[in-house]
């Protein structure tokens, strides 16, 4: 019988990868050596809603990937989290935009960045999508509309939220009858 060691680390050494998640903006040095694998996305935009009933949902955050990076424990990162953006009510305030995040340090021949969601500025836009460059892998997020806010695009471009006619009071019926 085998050990879960044996499938992972062959002869029985093996480790799990691990997972570090910062959610705050901070210096942030490699606790062993190896090669990491990193992750950025941006702060999606806050929705907008008026007293009509109309409304428009805010825009995911881009997305960038750095496959690989060979790292040391002498290595450091400066780390941006971006906020996401306020919600706004209100028949003239937009709503608050998604925050860039950001990474650049010991090894990155450029910075890593994600950039937040767009503002929605009416209620009839849709909030465009935050972009992303400096990774492997750059994704654009989707963008806001109606029916709920955009999509994080980790396989490909972020999906957009439905767009279309607003239905008030769909739970009322006003007659039944032939």
């Amino acid at each position: 019988m085998s050990n879960f060691s044996d499938f992972i680390g062959g002869s029985g050494g093996g480790s799990l990868p691990v997972n570090i998640v910062l959610t705050k903006s901070q210096t942030w040095v490699p606790p062993v050596d190896g090669n990491i694998c990193i992750h950025v996305v941006g702060g999606g935009s806050g929705g907008r809603g008026t007293s009509a009933y109309s409304t428009s949902s805010g825009a995911a955050g881009g997305y960038c990937k750095k496959n690989s990076l060979a790292v040391t424990t002498s290595g450091s990162f400066t780390v941006v989290v971006g906020a996401a953006g306020l919600a706004a009510t209100g028949d003239s305030s937009p709503s608050g935009a998604g925050g860039a995040s950001t990474v650049a340090g010991t090894g990155l021949s450029s910075t890593l960045t994600a950039n937040g969601g767009a503002a929605v500025s009416s209620n009839s836009a849709r909030a465009a999508a935050g972009t992303a460059s400096g990774g492997d892998v750059n994704r654009t997020g989707g963008a806001g509309g109606q029916f709920g806010g955009g999509a994080v695009g980790i396989y490909g471009t972020g999906e957009q939220s439905e767009t279309g006619t607003q239905v008030r009071n769909a739970g009322s019926v006003d007659s039944i009858g032939p």
